[in-house]
């Protein structure tokens, strides 16, 4: 009987490795194919490809979390309003998702705070005043659940340094933080090959203009 256990036991296991190796094998090529996208229509394909997997693997947030950020890139690339739309709400549909897996991870509330500026650039005097301070507060809630994630400093900073002075902004408010930013970055590790690790280069990009 402990043979027959001590069996059922390892073919378990090596059923459960093998799906993962196919999981991770899948989001890395998918990961490669969204790195290497620079038109629209290959950033819709890696998005396309991430949900395939999500729904395959419904209890990962990874593969949503990337779609979502394909979807996210998409929107901000199009000049279209009418396409943009359908871009955002793709994003906030497939986050949406992800935060019934993991409410309590940083990274999704620092895209949710990603998503708000693309729907506020549709129209940014009558959706400004609504959005401008729930993105404050995902990016509130994405340092609070993870102190050392340095995507949500970038964003904090990008947002401050694009307010007006008289509310508070301005290039020079933001610097602190932007550099603050550069040093979560140096330190950051990601937690595996498929976490999110964008936003380094942007957040050096913007410390050049200071």
């Amino acid at each position: 009987m402990k043979t027959l256990l001590s069996y059922a036991l390892t073919l378990l296991l090596m059923v459960s490795y093998a799906q993962e190796t196919r999981f991770e094998k899948a989001m890395l090529n998918a990961l490669e194919k969204m790195n290497q996208a620079s038109t629209i229509g290959e950033f819709t394909e890696a998005a396309n490809i991430f949900e395939r997997i999500a729904n395959a693997e419904t209890g990962e947030w990874i593969p949503l979390y990337h779609a979502a950020h394909a979807w996210l890139i998409i929107g901000f690339t199009e000049q279209d309003a009418d396409i943009k739309e359908p871009c955002f709400d793709k994003a906030q549909q497939l986050l949406d998702r992800a935060l019934l897996i993991a409410p309590e991870e940083s990274e999704l509330y620092t895209l949710q705070a990603f998503i708000y500026p693309g729907k506020i650039s549709i129209n940014p005097i009558v959706r400004g005043p609504g959005l401008i301070g729930k993105m404050n507060q995902a990016i509130d809630k994405a340092i609070s659940l993870n102190p050392d994630n340095p995507r949500s400093y970038y964003l904090r900073a990008v947002t401050l340094a694009n307010m007006p002075e008289a509310f508070g902004g301005g290039r020079e408010v933001a610097k602190p933080i932007f550099e603050t930013a550069r040093q979560k970055f140096v330190n950051f590790t990601p937690n595996s090959p498929l976490w999110p690790n964008w936003g380094k280069e942007l957040n050096e990009e913007e410390l050049s203009k200071l």
